[in-house]
Formats: structure tokens, C-alpha cells, sequence
């Protein structure tokens, strides 16, 4: 954390419906650490991480494949 600011604020990581991973400046209300996902609460746990988020975009092709 950088000086001068808030005490009570910190940066929260948060996956979008789109799949993009987001830091956003929130009130200390939560642990640290965490990457909150938005599609649904039970899938929280695999979106945890960034080998997890890789995991998501690579490993298991359930959707349709990105258009470039």
C-alpha cells in the first residue's frame, strides 16, 4: 500500500462476466488475496489465482473457441 492514502482501502481483484480480471479500490471489508468472480459464488474457488485463470482461458475448451 502507498502512503498517503486511505487505511482502510486496499485493491481487490475481481473476475468479470467477459472473463477479464479486474483490480478495483475497495473498502477493507475483505481478506486480501482473493480474486472475486461475478458469474457465480460456487465457481469463486477455481477462479482463484492466476493458474486458475489460465486454466479458464487454455485447459478446458467448454465454450466455443475466441474469435480473433
Amino acid at each position: 500500500m502507498k502512503k498517503g492514502i486511505h487505511p482502510q482501502m486496499q485493491w481487490i481483484s475481481y473476475v468479470t462476466p467477459s472473463g477479464r480480471l479486474m483490480n478495483v479500490m475497495m473498502t477493507k471489508i475483505h481478506q486480501v488475496g482473493k480474486v472475486y468472480h461475478f458469474r457465480a459464488k460456487r465457481q469463486m474457488a477455481e477462479s482463484i489465482g492466476q493458474i486458475a485463470k489460465f486454466k479458464r482461458r487454455y485447459g478446458e475448451k467448454t465454450e466455443e473457441p475466441e474469435k480473433k
